[in-house]
């Protein structure tokens, strides 16, 4: 997502917990890095004065549950999962992105402007078997989203998540991509994860979820009405 906003002429500031990477990858699209845990919320307050105001941000933190486990699902029942397991997703998934938005949302109405994209899951529309716990994470991820979305519209901001399917990068792990063949989704090139944020820049819709597999288009996810 930093290359393609990057390429579409936006000023990037790279915020991650992991200095290294988070600084290879501002240095690449010529942006700006700084240390945010985004579990401290604390910390997402000292980085508004220097960085507001934003026109688009990116929720995209996320972990499985498994902390040795580098992918975006784990095999990991529910009664495998210790306190610690518990808290430490539910602290980067759900609070991570409750304390970001919390903190750029004041800024956002106060102009009247912007766009906060959160990077859900398929996860978060599907059931996730393996890893019941980051299938929840996901889940709140657009529960959230949808309730925000009438909230803030009159306040001319808009909130989009971000569901995509399986997305080959390094931190993806054998368990997902064999659950990827599972349900004959494939695993997509990371640069699909661009397009689906610009997609949903685009389009606008407050409350959206935005979805795409392997070989199919990106496309709106509208569960049917509970009530006819």
């Amino acid at each position: 997502m930093a290359r393609r906003f990057t390429r579409e002429g936006a000023t990037v500031v790279v915020a991650d917990v992991n200095d290294t990477l988070g600084k290879q990858v501002a240095v690449e699209v010529g942006g700006e890095y700084v240390h945010l845990d985004v579990t401290d919320s604390q910390a997402w307050q000292k980085l508004m004065p220097t960085f507001e105001p934003f026109d688009i941000v990116c929720l995209n933190a996320g972990v499985s549950t498994h902390q040795n486990v580098l992918g975006n699902i784990s095999n990991y029942p529910l009664e495998k999962v210790d306190n610690d397991a518990y808290e430490r997703i539910m602290s980067i998934n759900v609070d991570g992105v409750v304390f970001g938005a919390r903190s750029v949302i004041p800024g956002m109405v106060a102009r009247k402007s912007g766009h906060i994209l959160v990077t859900a899951s398929l996860a978060g529309i599907i059931a996730i078997a393996p890893d019941p716990i980051y299938g929840l994470t996901k889940h709140a991820m657009v529960g959230l989203v949808k309730s925000l979305g009438p909230a803030l519209e009159p306040h001319g901001v808009c909130i989009s998540a971000l569901c995509p399917g399986f997305l080959d990068t390094p931190l993806v792990s054998e368990l997902a991509r064999e659950y990827a063949k599972t349900f004959s989704m494939g695993v997509m090139d990371v640069s699909v994860a661009g397009d689906l944020a610009m997609r949903a820049l685009t389009e606008r819709i407050p409350g959206s979820q935005w979805t795409v597999m392997a070989g199919q288009p990106i496309t709106q996810y509208i569960p049917a009405p509970p009530f006819s």
